[in-house]
């Protein structure tokens, strides 16, 4: 049995946090509900006790922070403005003293000390970038989409779609992050980075690119990234307009997975020695405009929630040749926005 939280961006009374226990031939069972108006991203504290999560407030988007109990049911805590609109994604520091969250409309994020308890103090400070890229319709301004931390800690990693943009921002646990010392990774034009996984090395980032469609292979040192290659996310012969979305990696690090909206379907690429993605499998997520898909359960499972179609469905995972298959299980769930296990 394994457990999956899936967020739900649909308005009060259904929208929030579900939990799921999954039985073993992959069957969700849903155990707790936590309702959170336009529930978003999830990002967890170090030891799990805690869940954070992006939603919406009165006059601005927010973070909320959770306790999680064994049984996983959500208790809320407290909810802060994120000081900004849009609040898209969000990360929290590997000492677990912070969290930062990306404000997509206007192209700036937060940071927020935690407290004792697990809750939020109120943002600290909010940092904005400037710029904008040469798609006029989608980047006139900055875009902040999403944060992570680099895999050794030292650096606060920020995209911007707007400004086609990786910012490395230096971590120390004792101030935050140093804005003076930023440094500006550039990537292709016009691509509109969205989102980010690394390998267990460290060495080799993926960023997944939303006007682009395509997977950009970086090789990572010290806050500065190097473009290898870059990879559609598309299949040969696809048409019509779609938006990259979500970007996985596979526990053992061999496999990607993708997402595209507007084509609808999942892309699995299979990772060789030297870190190259390679493009072995597609297939259609089974409604329309799938945000997120991840792997759980070992990664015996993927799951694909398709926001403008209201449903979530679920696949087998083959990791011998990186296929999926449909197993059958389905949600109805209103704007399923994120997967966490």
């Amino acid at each position: 049995m394994s457990r999956l939280f899936i967020t739900a961006w649909g308005d009060l009374p259904r929208g929030g946090i579900y939990t799921f226990d999954v039985k073993d031939s992959g069957e969700p069972i849903q155990t707790a509900f936590t309702p959170f108006y336009h529930a978003g991203y999830i990002a967890w504290s170090p030891d799990r006790k805690f869940m954070y999560v992006t939603g919406s407030l009165e006059n601005s988007d927010g973070v909320g922070a959770f306790a999680v109990t064994p049984e996983g049911k959500c208790l809320p805590l407290n909810v802060q403005s994120s000081g900004g609109l849009s609040c898209c994604h969000l990360c929290v520091s590997p000492d677990g003293k912070r969290v930062y969250a990306a404000n997509y409309r206007t192209g700036n994020f937060a940071e927020f000390p935690v407290l004792a308890d697990g809750s939020l103090a109120p943002a600290s400070r909010i940092v904005a970038h400037t710029g904008k890229g040469p798609n006029h319709d989608r980047q006139a301004g900055p875009h902040v989409h999403f944060c992570t931390f680099s895999p050794e800690g030292k650096y606060l990693l920020v995209i911007d779609l707007g400004i086609d943009a990786v910012m490395a921002y230096p971590y120390d646990p004792g101030k935050g992050i140093d804005t003076e010392h930023a440094v500006k990774n550039t990537v292709t034009p016009g691509s509109g980075p969205r989102h980010l996984v690394f390998d267990a090395s460290g060495k080799n980032a993926y960023v997944i690119t939303e006007l682009g469609n395509t997977i950009q292979h970086l090789r990572c040192h010290d806050g500065r990234f190097e473009l290898l290659e870059e990879i559609s996310t598309l299949p040969r012969g696809a048409s019509g307009p779609s938006k990259a979305s979500a970007i996985r990696l596979s526990r053992d690090g061999k496999f990607l997975l993708a997402s595209n909206r507007g084509f609808d379907d999942i892309a699995v690429f299979e990772i060789d020695g030297n870190g190259s993605p390679r493009p072995v499998f597609h297939t259609l997520s089974g409604g329309s405009s799938p945000r997120d898909v991840n792997f759980f359960a070992d990664d015996r499972f993927v799951a694909a929630g398709n926001e403008a179609s209201d449903s979530v469905f679920f696949f087998d995972f083959d990791p011998s040749t990186g296929s999926l298959t449909p197993n059958g299980f389905r949600l109805d769930l209103p704007r399923p926005l994120c997967f966490s296990f």
